[in-house]
């Protein structure tokens, strides 16, 4: 999940640049790096981004940050799973749910370079990722079955574009 979290900041701020989005990139570096904090320790009955997010603020918190930068790292986090916020990347919840969807489901990736998205990938290698993923994604919805990850497989068909996502493991 680290070298993930890696991936969704790299991609998220090359597709920032192709939009021409400014971003805040201390902000959604963090971000980025606690988004799935709680992924692969679920709460029943409450969405994993949610209780990262609170996770997420209360370490910025503890480690002195400002408290709205805080609360927009918490709001970024939170929202990242929110289907359509993708379509703006200077929203931090954007940003995060763009770059995590290059990595999780290829959305965009014929956008980059990819010599540079090989790169990425030498350094922040995949490591089984898509398995992870779904399995992680599985018991998220088992323990939030009327949570957003829950709908998103139900109804989105997350699973098959996890699975047929171009990326290489």
């Amino acid at each position: 999940m680290l070298q993930h979290s890696y991936r969704t900041y790299l991609f998220g701020l090359a597709l920032a640049g192709i939009d021409g989005k400014a971003v805040d990139t201390e902000l959604v570096y963090v971000a980025s790096l606690l988004h799935d904090l709680n992924l692969e320790h679920r709460t029943p009955g409450r969405c994993f981004a949610v209780v990262g997010a609170e996770r997420a603020e209360a370490f910025a918190l503890e480690h002195r940050a400002p408290p709205d930068r805080a609360k927009a790292i918490a709001a970024a986090i939170a929202g990242h799973i929110t289907i359509g916020v993708a379509a703006d990347l200077g929203d931090p919840a954007g940003f995060v749910s763009a770059g995590a969807f290059v990595d999780v489901a290829g959305a965009r990736l014929h956008e980059l370079r990819s010599e540079w998205v090989e790169e990425v990938l030498r350094r922040h290698p995949r490591l089984s990722f898509r398995d992870h993923l779904l399995n992680a994604f599985q018991a998220e919805a088992a323990a939030v079955p009327q949570g957003r990850i829950s709908w998103c497989l139900r109804y989105a068909g997350f699973g098959p574009l996890v699975r047929l996502a171009p990326c290489a493991e």
